[in-house]
């Protein structure tokens, strides 16, 4: 039975899935030693697992957090190219499943080992993030959607599928939670700052503060406006209060815990009796208060951490939690509310196996009804620079995640309200043939140059875009602006350039745009930094904080040659790379036999068209009709033999494009629409593949 494989059989099906996947419109054909059923019944969990999905809703992030449980069955080791995980999200606000796209992460056959306690070091959690644009509305109006994660391995999860109904689902699972989006607040004066944010968005790179220099008023409007728009932290009378007289049973050691933490902290004993006094004036017992909140440790009733784990590619520790109640959050959507702090512990053999704080996160939580439960997400970037090795020595660490509501835990455990979760996260390698000391390219145009054949440009078959490890075509080239990525915080300080030589015509430039870096502050807000080169051209490194992606350069080149592509620094290493340029996009063109005339064509009447596109490199073209069929093709000079299939789509593989066709025309339809559509091998501004370009012919037939 399918659920009955043993080892030795999962492991064969493991093997196989692929040729499963690439034949399911014919696997009655294929001889496989793994039955037929196993592959059929979807999902299975036995080497991935989705454990939780959450959101952050000031990044606007989706995240997953999937489980890697086994030594192997991920095609190989961290040294080669291994396997993917890909998880696609949906999003429905009310009015059904919107699908969001999809992220992966690679994955390799890492060696079991023990933890410093001598525990098996498995499983391993990835965290996956997606960022989103999400549906917004005012703070009165809570938007509460549900997400659906659908977690594939090696294959990328089908799109707009939510109800799972297309086959090939083998191996994975599915995971379904509701989570908050940020409101927006609308009681800003726009009315004064208006002509300030108009200015901002005519001019993106002048901040708002910029915009009020030397212009008294408009700093004022300014200041109350970001009044206006700070949210109100609920008074603690006003907070009893509401919750009495909407009858919710909040307990006075919840909804206080901030004010008896106070009081058994502080050494004021003004303090104290001030506290003790809005108790009594509230009719809550201060003293039983206290007690409860004392015996409250670990208590799980209104939130609860679920999952911990480690962003391999944009490197961060991710944490999920899930608030389990309407209210005693200290308030609605529309005031302060209060903070989930969850911070962030690693241990092993290179901590001595002592845990070593690394950072603390918030996420802001409200009073908010009718949910069952809202799921969140905690994200900490940080520099695992010094946490990694050589890819033939996988590293592989304990990272804990403590939970802890309304008051910031100093220890491994939570103080009072919420919990811990721990697991094993796997550490990224070293850059390949890094030294250490000189400067190292790791991307280039958004793709490892790994990935990148340094002789030609192209990218290889195992391409991916490294962001969200989304597929390249093999062998595209580089189109619009070109980001590079190194090694950064080890040389912070230091000063270094970029240079790109045009390998056609021997010209040499230094880039020197300014450099707009994300990092984050001591609070965990999103801060920008632009970096300006001086007059050499030197950028300084900046430290991780400022840097947290490690990007070093994003430029436009403009040109259709090959480049090579240098960083250097002022001792004299440097680090190259090459890629090949492509800023041309194809032009399309078809002519069709109706002289112009709309209404030429009587219904069955045979159209005849010629076809061509001109760029310098073509990935596939494809000529479709409605309206009709294709009857004949040339292409190249050679007749082109139209399966059954392809009576209506005819697509080929090709570099060039030149061809003729026969369309012969439908008897019971009034008009038709010929489209021909050109596919580039390109990437685009280091970040996605070129959209296809396209032009098209409409017909009108009569009787």
């Amino acid at each position: 039975m399918p659920n009955e494989l043993n080892e030795k059989q999962l492991m064969l099906a493991r093997s196989e899935s692929h040729l499963y996947l690439a034949n399911i419109s014919s696997k009655t054909a294929l001889k496989l030693n793994t039955p037929l059923a196993f592959f059929e019944k979807t999902f299975n969990t036995s080497f991935e697992e989705l454990g939780c999905v959450g959101y952050n809703p000031d990044s606007e992030e989706l995240t997953a957090i999937v489980k890697i449980k086994r030594p192997t069955g991920y095609s190989g080791n961290l040294c080669s190219a291994g396997s993917h995980i890909y998880v696609r999200f949906y999003v429905n606000y009310g009015g059904g499943w919107v699908d969001e796209g999809y992220v992966g992460a690679n994955v390799h056959d890492i060696p079991d080992s023990k933890d410093c306690d001598q525990l098996l070091e498995k499983p391993m959690e990835f965290a996956l993030r997606l960022k989103i644009d999400p549906k917004q509305k005012v703070c009165s109006q809570p938007v509460l959607p549900r997400v659906k994660a659908v977690l594939l391995w090696n294959t990328i999860p089908p799109a707009n599928d939510p109800n799972l109904t297309q086959p090939g689902y083998v191996w994975g699972n599915v995971k379904v939670e509701q989570i908050q989006v940020k409101p927006v607040k609308i009681n800003i004066p726009f009315i004064n700052i208006g002509p300030l944010i108009e200015k901002a968005v005519l001019n993106p790179t002048v901040s708002l503060k910029n915009l009020t220099i030397n212009n008294p008023a408009a700093e004022k409007s300014l200041g109350d406006a970001q009044k206006e728009y700070a949210a109100d932290k609920v008074d603690f009378s006003q907070l009893v209060s509401d919750y009495k007289k909407a009858n919710f049973n909040v307990e006075p050691h919840r909804a206080g815990a901030k004010l008896l933490v106070e009081a058994m902290t502080s050494n004021d004993p003004v303090i104290k009796s001030n506290i003790v006094s809005l108790f009594k004036a509230n009719q809550l017992d201060f003293t039983k208060s206290l007690q409860d909140l004392i015996k409250s440790t670990g208590n799980t009733t209104y939130e609860e951490i679920g999952c911990v784990g480690l962003d391999y590619h944009k490197e961060a520790f991710v944490a999920t939690f899930k608030a389990k109640k309407n209210f005693g959050y200290n308030g609605g959507l529309c005031t302060a509310g209060s903070k989930e702090y969850v911070t962030f512990w690693i241990k092993d053999a290179s901590t001595n196996c002592q845990w070593v704080r690394v950072g603390t996160q918030v996420v802001v939580l409200h009073d908010i009804p009718g949910h069952s439960g809202l799921s969140y997400s905690a994200i900490l970037p940080y520099d695992l620079t010094k946490l990694k090795t050589k890819c033939d020595a996988p590293r592989v660490i304990k990272v804990r995640a403590v939970l802890s509501w309304n008051v910031a835990p100093t220890g491994l455990d939570t103080p009072y309200w919420g919990n811990y979760k721990e697991a094993y996260v796997q550490i990224p390698p070293l850059p390949k043939g890094w030294n250490g000391k000189s400067p190292k390219m790791i991307l280039l145009g958004g793709i490892s140059v790994d990935n990148i054949d340094d002789t030609t440009g192209l990218t290889l078959p195992t391409a991916k875009f490294e962001i969200n490890q989304n597929p390249v075509t093999n062998g595209s080239r580089f189109m619009g602006k070109i980001s590079i990525h190194g090694v950064s915080s080890p040389f912070a300080g230091m000063r270094y350039r970029i240079k790109v030589i045009n390998l056609e015509t021997g010209a040499m430039n230094y880039v020197n745009d300014p450099l707009h870096l994300v990092g984050y502050d001591s609070s965990g807000n999103i801060v920008h930094t632009t970096v300006v080169p001086n007059a050499s051209n030197y950028y300084v490194y900046q430290p991780y904080q400022l840097n947290i992606t490690s990007q070093l350069a994003l430029f436009s080149p403009g040109t259709n040659a090959r480049l090579n592509i240098v960083i250097e620094h002022e001792d004299g290493s440097s680090d190259s790379h090459r890629i090949q340029m492509d800023n041309t996009y194809p032009v399309p063109v078809m002519k069709i036999n109706d002289e112009g005339e709309c209404v030429h064509f009587k219904k069955g009447d045979v159209i005849l068209g010629k076809f061509s596109a001109t760029d310098n490199f073509i990935h596939k073209f494809t000529l479709s009709v409605a309206g009709g069929r294709f009857t004949d093709m040339d292409f190249e000079g050679v007749n082109q033999v139209i399966a059954p299939g392809e009576v209506n789509s005819f697509t080929r593989t090709v570099n060039v494009v030149n061809g003729e066709f026969k369309v012969t025309t439908a008897t019971d339809k009034n008009c038709g629409n010929i489209v021909l559509v050109i596919e580039q091998k390109n990437v685009v501004d280091s970040a996605y593949m070129a959209n296809p370009t396209y032009t098209n012919q409409a017909f009108c037939l009569k009787d």
